[in-house]
């Protein structure tokens, strides 16, 4: 395993600890001081800042709070705001590094586990999907729990882990378990181990009915795996360690994220990677490198048999004929990895079959590929043959940044090409593996300054605001003592991390362009203390800078072309396209644009085949595409066109040029469409009130007009609270907020320390005068939240008149303007920096969008936030509502299909079929596997959310907040309504109107739209 260190002056110190228990014993002291001096120092802070916020505490006079408030909330939702601050794996490796590293190995039966504390397991055999069975392992075949093992360590030391273990099929994406040991997760990484699962093409690459291939499904499939349990976040290139006392010791393994069976958990020292010399004369070779048979075989990227993620799927890249295989006019999928690839442990295996190589003999590896993403850097790649790791030369293999693909060879120092020994009649496998390489130990003190340095920016912003006025002395260097040396100490290592990485990239230049910007602002700050206040703005723009390309340049993005292994005596084909060949083939792709439909998926046609429009992009289009040519016309036997269409629906049907089903239509449109007499009505179709009982209550209200129902929904989403658990506790605060009471009681605390929350509110168009909002109300807005919690809905029964004219409505509209003029919330924000940063420990936001996006792209506040229900209203009964509405899209029959053959009857077929449980389940696993998380799919199917990628804990949360939505009808004034109510907020908050006579100024107006539209439509008014 190769490492690289920075000089040991460079290296961050590990943090002052106290004692602890060896072998990751209880921290419980060390812990318990680092929490009171935060709460101390959290006090401090916000003494420091009280006479800049005595305007705000006059103004809201009437608010009595404190931070202890929190421990009235009503507790019946989530919410808690108990974490344990973990040391990280970097500090317990500095602390822990040069520890005896014993021969012994302590091997522990799966099987043989003390405690369990799980629903459903079993021990016993287990057999894999090739047959291969292990006797006595455990076979935890449920999301969550634990189990507790005894073991006893004969010498003292660091001892790395190694699993045996089988991945069972399920809806999770990965394996995630959590190491305790003696009852004490030593750090961070251990909490969030990763096994990974294997995947597989579930079909052949396929080829369509007008000459496009089809991208395969990734399916799991089952085999006994043994691997060395590794660092996920990507800092470590070998195995993380845990120190071990002498004697006795619980090993404790916990789980949200299982299904797996455990054969074994081995703990001893990986295996040295031997040098070249030495692997070549261990070897038991029959034939010399010279008499080993002529020839270059080549191994397609793209025919991967297993990869690690079910994003390692085939890519493609027609650009150019020198790519193989190539075809200027329709997409084949010739690649593999693009930008899928590059986590830490990601895996993607290749086979030689037997027979492949010409004989037995000495082979060398060339591998054509491009990583076009980290300018100036390389990629780093692990390469097993076999599953073993050759020589050094196969353990780190560097390919370097370039736009176009290359060959890059596996070579020793001297560049000479090294050779493996593989024998023609049987089968052989490559493996390669992500690393993160010498950039690694720069990455894991980045992480570090990183976080320092968001701690110091949140300290200076709680004595002198987010905007400091800069004709104001703050002495900020003087209330944080430490400032200025703590300055110094990130610039002096910033510097030194900076050398490294231009060493690396082996130039000066934008490569650590970041990290020279903050040693510069951070000098300046050095220089001259007086001024931090007035680089405050700099320095979370720098942060955020340095955070960015911390991210991009952590991960080890490769593209693979294709394999080849050639004997000593051939060389491999040139890896780029003649003059004359690539002239041809771009010709060539230029005169296939002009006759090419890109909105068309299907070749199928006929007067009776099914129109079906996709408002979604083209990944998802293919997916239902797939889906419809493998399974539906299977089954029923009905021609379906599927095409991509994104807008223009209405005005396509209204030119009688519309499809005949949309899927993933939102808003107001399908109402809309029922109001002119375009839409079936669905509940008056066979099998409806079944297909009803696969969805929350309220889910059909968005396609309900006039006593019909004009459609089923597909995707459901809505906003919850998300809240940073550290934060929060800080400042003293032991739960988050369950009601919005208890939201206004928190204000003063976070707002002395310049904190606030942040609310959904339609965003301002890009003239700043007119708010973008959709004819739909976005979910999560807070008015209609407070409304809705209050009983009440925006319209009356008969939908002839909204209900703002009563007190609920009223209340409502007050509070909901009271939080932007007395508690002076900001309208405009970005809510995932602000969260990000710890500015905004509270936000309100779409569950879906912002959990995905936190989980993706901000690592480094893993394990510190959480989610529940948006705060509620308390009820007359003690109960707290936490209504909400939500956003969502459906889909749609037009009547125009009555006039195909049994068009009505084969639409709701596959209306039917679409919308439930298994496809949708089977459409958001695949799309989840294309996208990544990011691409998570928010069904409004009951059934088919518990069976996606949540975990069980957060499953729970989601449906639980599911339970408690009311949807606002749609009706066709719908774009008066919510324009209206958005004119009257701004008229309150940016010109001081007066709350009630505002709202009733402005329903006069909603009110006579809605009777014109209704007249307008034939309708009673």
């Amino acid at each position: 395993m190769q490492s690289v260190v920075l000089p040991k002056k460079y290296v961050r110190p590990p943090k002052a600890t106290a004692d602890r228990k060896k072998g990751g014993t209880a921290l419980a002291n060390y812990k318990w001081h680092k929490r009171a001096a935060a709460a101390v120092l959290a006090c401090l802070m916000t003494a420091a800042a009280l006479p800049a916020t005595a305007a705000f505490a006059a103004k809201t006079d009437t608010v009595q709070t404190t931070a202890a408030s929190a421990e009235k909330a009503v507790s019946d939702t989530g919410g808690d705001l108990t974490y344990e601050e973990q040391e990280t794996y970097s500090d317990y490796y500095d602390q822990y590094a040069e520890q005896p590293r014993p021969a012994a190995e302590i091997a522990v039966s799966g099987a043989n586990f003390q405690k369990a504390d799980c629903e459903s397991y079993e021990a016993g055999s287990y057999t894999d999907k090739n047959g291969e069975s292990r006797n006595n392992a455990l076979i935890w075949n449920n999301a969550e729990g634990s189990f507790s093992y005894q073991m006893n360590v004969p010498e003292t030391g660091i001892y790395s882990v190694q699993m045996t273990y089988c991945p069972i099929v399920s809806n999770t994406s990965e394996i995630s378990v959590s190491l305790a040991i003696d009852g004490e997760v030593p750090y961070d990484t251990a909490s969030r181990l990763k096994l990974n699962k294997v995947y597989q093409n579930k079909t052949e690459i396929k080829t369509d009915d007008v000459g496009n291939q089809v991208r395969p499904a990734q399916e799991q499939i089952e085999l006994w795996q043994t691997t060395w349990l590794g660092d996920s976040d990507g800092l470590f290139n070998e195995p993380v360690f845990f120190y071990l006392e002498k004697g006795t010791h619980e090993i404790t393994l916990s789980s949200e994220k299982a299904y797996f069976a455990l054969e074994t958990i081995r703990f001893a020292q990986p295996e040295e990677v031997s040098d070249y010399d030495t692997y070549v004369s261990s070897v038991n070779a029959s034939v010399s490198k010279d008499s080993t048979p002529s020839g270059v075989v080549r191994i397609e990227g793209e025919n991967a048999v297993l990869k690690s993620d079910s994003v390692l799927y085939p890519t493609y890249d027609n650009s150019s004929s020198s790519i193989s295989p190539s075809d200027p006019k329709h997409m084949l999928y010739n690649t593999i990895g693009s930008g899928n690839w590059e986590k830490a442990l990601q895996t993607i295996t290749w086979q030689v079959d037997a027979g492949t190589l010409a004989g037995d003999g000495w082979y060398k590896l060339g591998i054509k590929a491009r990583q076009e993403e980290m300018r100036g850097f390389y990629s780093n790649r692990r390469i097993y043959i076999d599953g073993k790791v050759p020589s050094e030369e196969f353990d780190q293999v560097k390919f370097y940044y370039d736009t176009d693909f290359r060959m890059t060879t596996v070579q020793n120092d001297d560049g000479e090409d090294v050779y493996v020994y593989l024998t023609a009649g049987e089968d052989h496998t490559i493996t390669m593996e992500v690393i993160p390489g010498e950039i690694g130990d720069s990455m894991r003190q980045l992480d570090a300054i990183v976080l320092d340095l968001n701690t110091y920016y949140r300290k200076i912003v709680m004595i002198t605001g987010p905007e400091p006025d800069k004709y104001t002395d703050y002495y900020v260097h003087e209330k944080i003592p430490e400032l200025v040396d703590e300055f110094q100490r990130i610039s002096d290592e910033l510097k030194a991390i900076q050398g490294h990485i231009e060493s690396l990239a082996n130039s000066k230049g934008s490569e650590a362009a970041s990290l020279e910007q903050m040693t510069v602002i951070l000098d300046k700050c050095i220089s001259e203390p007086l001024q931090i206040p007035n680089y405050l703005s700099q320095i979370k723009d720098y942060i955020t800078s340095l955070s960015s390309w911390m991210r991009d340049y952590r991960d080890q993005p490769l593209e693979v072309d294709y394999l080849e292994l050639a004997s000593p005596d051939a060389d491999f084909p040139s890896a780029k396209a003649g003059f004359w060949s690539a002239l041809s083939y771009s010709f060539q792709r230029f005169t296939a644009s002009w006759d090419e439909d890109y909105s068309s998926l299907s070749s199928t046609t006929g007067d009776d085949a099914i129109e079906v429009w996709v408002s979604l992009g083209r990944d998802q289009a293919q997916v239902v595409k797939d889906l419809v040519e493998s399974e539906f016309q299977q089954q029923y036997n009905v021609p379906i066109s599927i095409n991509l269409v994104v807008g223009g629906v209405v005005e396509a049907t209204l030119a009688d040029k519309g499809p005949d089903v949309a899927l993933f239509l939102g808003g107001e449109f399908p109402v809309n469409l029922a109001a002119r007499g375009l839409l079936a009505d669905v509940s008056q179709m066979d099998g409806y009130d079944e297909m009803t009982r696969l969805y929350q209550d309220t889910a059909m209200v968005p396609y309900q007009y006039e006593g019909g129902t004009y459609g089923l929904p597909l995707t459901r989403s809505w906003a919850m609270m998300f809240y940073r658990k550290d934060v929060l506790s800080e400042l003293g605060f032991t739960q988050a907020p369950q009601t919005w009471e208890e939201l206004i009681d928190m204000l003063p605390a976070l707002q002395r320390s310049y904190m606030s929350a942040g609310l959904v509110l339609p965003a301002v168009a890009a003239d700043a005068n007119q708010a973008t909002i959709s004819a739909a109300t976005e979910s999560g807005l807070t008015f209609a939240s407070l409304l809705l919690q209050r009983g009440q809905n925006y319209y009356n029964s008969a939908q002839t008149k909204t209900t703002f004219d009563t007190n609920a409505a009223i209340d409502a509209f007050e509070m909901w303007t009271d939080f932007y003029t007395k508690y002076d919330f900001d309208q405009q924000y970005d809510a995932f920096s602000r969260f990000r940063t710890g500015e905004y420990p509270i936000v309100v936001s779409d569950y879906c969008t912002f959990f995905n996006q936190l989980a993706v792209a901000a690592p480094e506040i893993d394990g510190l936030w959480g989610f529940a229900p948006i705060p509620g209203t308390l009820q007359e009964d003690g109960t707290i509502s936490h209504a909400v509405n939500s956003n969502n899209t459906g889909a749609v029959i037009f009547n125009k299909v009555d006039k195909k053959t049994n068009g009505m009857d084969n639409a709701w077929t596959f209306l039917k079929w679409f919308c439930s449980t298994e496809v949708q389940v089977e459409y958001g696993t695949q799309i989840e596997g294309l996208l990544g998380q990011m691409g998570r799919y928010a069904t409004a199917n009951t059934e088919a959310l518990t069976q996606l990628a949540w975990s069980t804990d957060e499953a729970d949360t989601i449906l639980g907040a599911m339970d408690e939505l009311e949807e606002i009808p749609i009706i066709p004034a719908s774009y008066s309504v919510t324009r209206n109510v958005m004119n009257a907020f701004r008229d309150v908050v940016n010109n001081n109107e007066n709350p009630r006579d505002t709202l009733m100024s402005y329903n006069r107006d909603i009110n006579e739209e809605i009777t014109r539209k209704r007249e307008n439509l034939g309708l009673d008014s």
